[in-house]
């Protein structure tokens, strides 16, 4: 039914865009720029409503036990999936230039206005979408209520910007005349990463044709982004930063610095999260839906 009346619906937004039986709404909603796939879920009465940000290879799906955890506890869920990620990347197909990060940070503002959700408003970021939750409190303060960053990306994985790094020196000490720039050559060497472990370490990435050239993409247009750069216009008291105990991608050291380095202002609380690797959705939904409801209805 969503699908055949929505031109409709979206005339009629600001009303009601859920259906009657469920109080939930799947479907494309459009942001001005392009559509975006969005699952909604509404709150109970007088509860908040979270926005979860997805990982690098997430989609929407990849939320659903910590979504079922956090509806039990009469949350509101907004899952959806950014340029470049799940629905949305099966109906547009994959761009041949990098996702922006800031790009990415507007649609999630245009998105959260068409949707009229109250403000100040909740992110739940896991890695990439931990980055772009920061990115987001940053460029829009007075918009961030809570920013809750699951094993965010802060900067480029040094193990591999170091590997890239080493590819580059030698290229150029085996191949003097190579006409490619060093910012050619590494987004060369990085493709290679993406493609030939990210099938093996990320079974996810194989759900459709598109998604490994997307993850190169996306990550193209967020490893020059170092969070420690805007952490100055940090919202008070907005900040919670969950470590995975078992994080098996970023260093715990990296994740400190980065706490260590917001100001004291706006941090709120940095959780550790046992017996969880990255990503703690998956590994520990039901705790990570208790800190989440802890966090936002405190």
């Amino acid at each position: 039914m969503f699908k055949k009346f929505f031109p409709i619906l979206v005339l009629v937004l600001s009303t009601n865009i859920f259906a009657a039986e469920s109080r939930r709404f799947q479907g494309f909603i459009n942001i001005g720029t392009k559509e975006l796939y969005v699952d909604y879920l509404e709150a109970q009465p007088n509860r908040p409503i979270v926005v979860l940000l997805n990982g690098l290879t997430y989609s929407t799906t990849d939320w659903e036990k910590m979504t079922v955890a956090l509806k039990k506890r009469g949350l509101g869920v907004i899952r959806y999936d950014m340029d470049g990620m799940g629905k949305t990347l099966l109906k547009y197909g994959v761009k041949m230039e990098p996702y922006a990060y800031t790009d990415q940070v507007l649609d999630l503002s245009n998105l959260l206005k068409v949707l009229k959700v109250p403000t100040p408003y909740n992110l739940v970021g896991l890695s990439y979408g931990g980055g772009i939750a920061a990115a987001f409190a940053a460029k829009f303060p007075k918009l961030t209520g809570k920013a809750i960053l699951m094993a965010p990306y802060t900067e480029a994985l040094k193990q591999q910007d170091d590997w890239i790094k080493s590819q580059i020196w030698a290229t150029r000490l085996q191949f003097p005349y190579n006409p490619y720039s060093d910012e050619q050559l590494y987004d060369y060497f990085l493709k290679q990463i993406v493609y030939t472990t990210y099938p093996s370490a990320e079974p996810s990435v194989l759900d459709n044709a598109y998604k490994l050239e997307a993850v190169f993409r996306m990550t193209q247009g967020i490893r020059k982004f170092r969070v420690v750069d805007d952490v100055q216009t940090f919202p008070r008291q907005s900040m919670y930063l969950l470590i995975a105990r078992n994080d098996q991608y970023i260093k715990r050291e990296v994740l400190e610095a980065f706490w260590n380095a917001i100001p004291v202002t706006a941090r709120a609380e940095k959780i550790y999260v046992e017996n969880s690797e990255h990503k703690i959705p998956e590994a520990q939904p039901e705790m990570a839906a208790e800190i989440v409801d802890r966090i936002v209805t405190k």
